[in-house]
């Protein structure tokens, strides 16, 4: 059949032929779910199991005393290395996935996020060597982990029948955070409750905490062996064509983009700033908020006292909270977009931090008030921003730097992420507390909506076929995406045999 023939597999921009091509095409949706949801799914499995297992090293339960007594510069550094690698992944392999391909850079990050997973967990010697193989293993981690978010997002959005589906799936695969945040809560807790010997012996710790970092290569391993037998996107295919024999660097590439690239660019970049630094500001206030209520366990001298089964069950019952959030963002990203969600995702997000500044400030004894503002922060946290911010990056740049930006626009949001984590605890102990962390959380949020509105577009502005400025042996080339599966003309979708 040739090209022209009028037989394409539905608006995926494919042509297929048979029961064959149908089952080809049913056999890659499914290699690509797998890919983008278990991705996802990985990166906040392998950060939240981390941080369990670190817990479990330095807890007085069950032996009395810490397994492993954190150094002076223990703990600032394990969470320095994993901010700092998983900038360095978000860069790094977001442009590896225009450069290589989507598939390979994702086997090359997934395989650093397993390795990441199993070093720690054969860390072994006295603390100070624990630690330094600890903090080694959460740097390799934060490189494949950081750099899963780009290419899950991109594949998602390159996955997709058309353009005006990109967005919910995408988001799809953007769930699968939520799941991950929990399981890991979920794991210790059945650990915890089998691994009880009488007496408390020191190997119970220590296999709990080496299966807890161990099991996360487990995620990893299976997007791994999924992206193997994955092929490239016509999309990203043809782009690629478009530009051979140019290697520019991201800077280059950048300015050789229009303005309107440049512009959305500080739009998915700047919005994500604000989202998490108001997000980490967040785990300053989390504890007290959380101590207060005292969910799991029973108040001692004034003192919330809770076994580490206990804490891992609040954990989790308030990573729970968040779901319903993630889940009504999906259904109205379709109707309102991503920018609507993110404007007023930002805005609900500020009102509702100017209440618990001002119950914070006028009674801090109503726990009941303001346990409902903190449920209620917990699920707009993960409603809105939370997935705009996400969602964005893969839909609004063209395919040949689509992965790059989507790094830079994460990149800026873990540089939130480290602003909110240096900032929000000076303000804290400051005269102003908890009260002044609130009020300047909501400036973040209404600055974040401001950009939102100012330098994004409507998700429809982007559905539009996009036109790329491609420089190749000194003539601008234009390439069109083709028919509503975004596949651009020249693409490898050809006609089958």
């Amino acid at each position: 059949m040739a090209p022209g023939d009028d037989a394409s597999a539905g608006s995926t921009g494919e042509t297929y032929c048979g029961a064959d091509g149908i089952g080809h095409s049913a056999q890659r949706k499914w290699r690509s779910n797998i890919v983008s949801n278990i991705g996802n799914f990985s990166i906040q499995y392998n950060f939240t199991s981390a941080s369990i297992a670190v817990q479990v090293l330095g807890s007085d339960q069950p032996l009395g005393r810490p397994l492993y007594p954190a150094p002076a510069w223990g703990d600032g550094l394990a969470l320095a290395a994993v901010f700092v690698g998983s900038m360095a992944g978000m860069l790094v392999m977001g442009r590896l996935g225009d450069v290589l391909g989507r598939s390979r850079a994702m086997q090359v990050t997934t395989a650093l996020a397993a390795l990441g997973a199993l070093i720690p967990a054969c860390a072994a010697g006295p603390p100070g060597a624990v630690y330094g193989v600890l903090c080694l293993g959460r740097f390799v981690l934060g490189v494949g982990v950081g750099g899963i978010y780009p290419l899950s997002a991109v594949h998602s959005a390159e996955s997709s029948g058309s353009r005006s589906g990109r967005g919910s799936r995408v988001s799809w695969a953007f769930f699968w955070q939520s799941p991950g945040g929990i399981a890991p809560y979920a794991l210790a807790m059945v650990l915890f409750a089998a691994i009880r010997p009488e007496p408390a012996a020191a190997w119970a710790p220590q296999l709990e905490f080496r299966l807890l970092f161990a099991l996360g290569m487990l995620p990893a391993a299976v997007v791994f062996f999924a992206s193997c037998a994955e092929e490239e996107s016509d999309e990203f295919t043809s782009a690629a064509l478009a530009r051979s024999g140019q290697r520019l660097t991201v800077w280059g590439t950048l300015r050789r983009e229009p303005a309107e690239i440049r512009r959305a660019l500080v739009g998915t970049a700047g919005s994500w700033f604000c989202f998490d630094v108001a997000y980490y500001g967040a785990s300053v206030f989390t504890p007290v908020i959380l101590d207060d209520i005292c969910l799991a366990g029973h108040k001692v001298g004034g003192v919330c006292s809770q076994s580490l089964f206990q804490t891992a069950l609040q954990s989790a019952i308030v990573q729970a909270v968040g779901i319903p959030g993630v889940l009504l963002a999906i259904v109205l990203i379709g109707r309102m977009g991503s920018k609507r969600l993110n404007v007023y995702g930002f805005i609900l997000l500020a009102l509702n931090l100017v209440f618990l500044a001002v119950v914070s400030a006028c009674d801090r004894s109503a726990h009941a008030l303001l346990f409902v503002l903190f449920c209620s922060l917990t699920f707009l946290l993960n409603f809105g921003p939370s997935l705009g911010t996400y969602v964005l990056p893969a839909v609004c740049f063209p395919a040949h730097i689509r992965a790059t930006c989507h790094g830079l626009s994460a990149f800026g949001g873990k540089l939130g992420a480290v602003v909110g984590t240096l900032i929000f605890p000076v303000i804290a102990g400051s005269r102003v507390g908890l009260s002044g962390v609130f009020c300047t959380q909501a400036v973040l949020c209404i600055l974040g909506a401001c950009i939102s509105q100012r330098f994004l577009q409507h998700d429809t502005h982007y559905e539009e076929p996009l036109s790329t400025s491609i420089l190749a042996g000194g003539q601008e080339r234009v390439a069109h995406d083709a028919g509503a599966g975004g596949a651009v003309v020249g693409g490898a979708g050809g006609a089958c045999a």
